[in-house]
């Protein structure tokens, strides 16, 4: 009471409208929404990849998305010819004796490395067919994913 005899009223305030089992969930709704929040960054952000690119799964593979890999390929064309870069040798695709070598280097390779994954950087202009005829041998080499990517535009060699 105060000295005029009056005494200021006290509301429930936002709590004054609506059903009572409902104010708990919607005292929590802010710290909920949070949640959701980091449920999506956790779930979206799993899928990033460390190189812009299509993955192909190959049978029984056994490695995550954006793995480091010490194996990589470079396939670019020349004239006619689709030329591949592996281990600082160059081998034609064309030529069947020299795809035959790649395949038994990329498969001592793929035994050795620590991860099973050929990333294999690809011009634009090399034929999906040559690129079909790569994943085919180092499919025969033992590898279990490939990672195939370009170089972006305007990307500083």
């Amino acid at each position: 009471m105060t000295s005029w005899g009056w005494t200021p009223e006290r509301t429930a305030g936002i709590w004054r409208h609506g059903a009572s089992w409902l104010r708990p969930f919607a005292a929590a709704a802010p710290y909920l929404t949070v949640l959701l929040l980091l449920l999506m960054l956790y779930v979206v952000g799993g899928t990033l990849a460390s190189a812009r690119g299509v993955l192909f799964d190959l049978p029984e593979a056994g490695l995550g998305e954006g793995e480091a890999t010490e194996l990589v390929a470079l396939v670019i064309p020349q004239g006619r010819e689709t030329l591949v870069f592996f281990d600082d040798s160059r081998y034609l695709l064309g030529d069947e004796a020299s795809l035959r070598t790649l395949g038994e280097n990329l498969a001592a390779r793929v035994e050795r490395a620590h991860t099973r994954t050929i990333l294999v950087l690809a011009d634009r202009r090399v034929a999906g067919g040559d690129l079909m005829k790569f994943a085919a041998t180092a499919r025969r080499a033992g590898a279990g994913r490939i990672l195939f990517a370009e170089k972006k535009e305007g990307q500083q060699e």
